[in-house]
């Protein structure tokens, strides 16, 4: 293995942990990773070459880029986010001599997942000697502070999805209760993040894992049964949780209201809202808006009408926070059009036709755990989201397995 392998291999590890932890580093990181892959190529000790799947990414980008002239408030700072759509998909266009070091970089990932979850009871303690209860400082965005509750739970999720399937570097040669130790750790987390896209991504998991290896002994139908089961009881468990229960609930409830009347949901609520009422409003709108405006528009053209549909209805206070959708799929069909929708929903088949012909149950899990979060959250809005997933679903696109029965 060449030097500049041998840099490449270490600062992509390096990598995968450090920017979870400080979020500027992702950009000099990527950038260095690439400088080292065009050095290589020169040298050639590595080979480029794109999968038609990776391509999709790219194309998404410059339909972004294109987006821009047809907007009415073109958001440049948000393409320069979306600037992973083109890096990451060349990145792991360049093959080297050797695969791509995954069961270290996942490790490194779950190193800085740990220094996460220490940070977050560390900010939560600091919150609630200084503003004692009077703020749910073990709860949320007071818990999580460095990401997102949600990105903190897809962090997490991933790291549980990797040490369920033995796909990470220093625990396989360690006992197997170690890794349900952290297993254990990262699932009790949620019941601090609150994260409802979390929580059915959490079940999902479980309830796949534990269906795929009972079937291996008594059969598929039995394994779905128990399947089942395990996701009963993980409900169970996680409405022990009174923030969770009453979570729950009041989702119902909005929802119910909601579906008996939407007109009269929308127009008869009273500010503050909570965030289930919120995200509801905000669907009704992007709905809207979608219809109104079949090809999109335009990348920056829609928070403006989302703060104008909801000055509409009388929600001022919810309209100055500059919300968007909170659904990557009426984010993207809000801002691209049908045909972007399109393009988005082909590159997600294309990834789950290319892991499940490779049989590779931890990569397809990873993508459903991003088909869930897009439900709930715009994923690829934020930078947290964007490089997090970008990355590993190009990464693990990267790594072709032996297929097995």
């Amino acid at each position: 293995m060449s030097g500049i392998e041998k840099i490449f291999r270490i600062t992509l590890i390096v990598f995968c942990g450090a920017w979870l932890l400080w979020k500027p580093l992702a950009g000099p990181l990527l950038i260095f990773l690439l400088l080292l892959s065009v050095i290589g190529r020169f040298r050639k000790i590595n080979q480029f070459r794109l999968r038609k799947n990776q391509l999709f990414w790219l194309v998404l980008f410059i339909f972004y880029g294109c987006s821009l002239f047809w907007s009415s408030q073109p958001d440049f700072p948000a393409l320069e986010r979306k600037l992973a759509f083109l890096a990451f998909p060349i990145l792991v266009g360049f093959k080297w001599q050797k695969p791509l070091p995954l069961a270290q970089m996942w490790l490194s990932h779950i190193i800085a997942c740990i220094l996460l979850v220490v940070i977050a009871y560390y900010d939560a303690v600091m919150c609630q000697m200084t503003l004692g209860n009077s703020v749910r400082c073990f709860s949320t965005t007071y818990f999580s502070q460095v990401h997102h509750p949600s990105y903190f739970s897809a962090f997490l999720i991933f790291s549980i999805i990797g040490l369920l399937l033995r796909r990470v570097a220093w625990f396989l040669s360690k006992p197997r209760w170690l890794s349900w130790l952290f297993i254990a750790i990262f699932t009790a987390m949620h019941l601090h993040l609150g994260s409802l896209a979390g929580i059915m991504s959490l079940a999902l998991v479980f309830m796949t894992y534990s269906s795929w290896q009972f079937s291996k002994k008594i059969g598929w139908t039995k394994s779905l049964v128990i399947g089942c089961s395990t996701l009963f009881i993980g409900v169970l468990l996680a409405l022990q949780s009174q923030e969770i229960k009453a979570d729950a609930q009041n989702a119902w409830h909005f929802t119910k209201s909601y579906l008996s009347n939407p007109t009269k949901f929308i127009k008869g609520r009273t500010e503050p809202l909570q965030g289930n009422e919120v995200r509801l409003l905000l669907w009704t709108a992007s709905y809207q808006i979608g219809v109104a405006h079949p090809f999109g528009l335009g990348l920056g053209g829609l928070e403006p009408k989302l703060m104008q549909k909801l000055e509409q209805w009388g929600y001022s206070e919810q309209a100055k926070k500059e919300f968007n959708p909170h659904n990557q799929y009426l984010q993207i069909w809000n801002e691209l059009g049908w045909i972007g929708l399109l393009l988005f929903l082909t590159t997600i088949i294309s990834f789950g036709l290319f892991f499940y012909s490779e049989q590779d149950i931890s990569s397809l899990l990873v993508l459903g755990t991003f088909i869930v979060f897009c439900l709930f959250e715009s994923m690829l809005q934020r930078e947290s989201g964007i490089v997090f997933f970008i990355c590993w679903l190009l990464v693990l696109s990267a790594q072709p397995i032996k297929k097995t029965s």
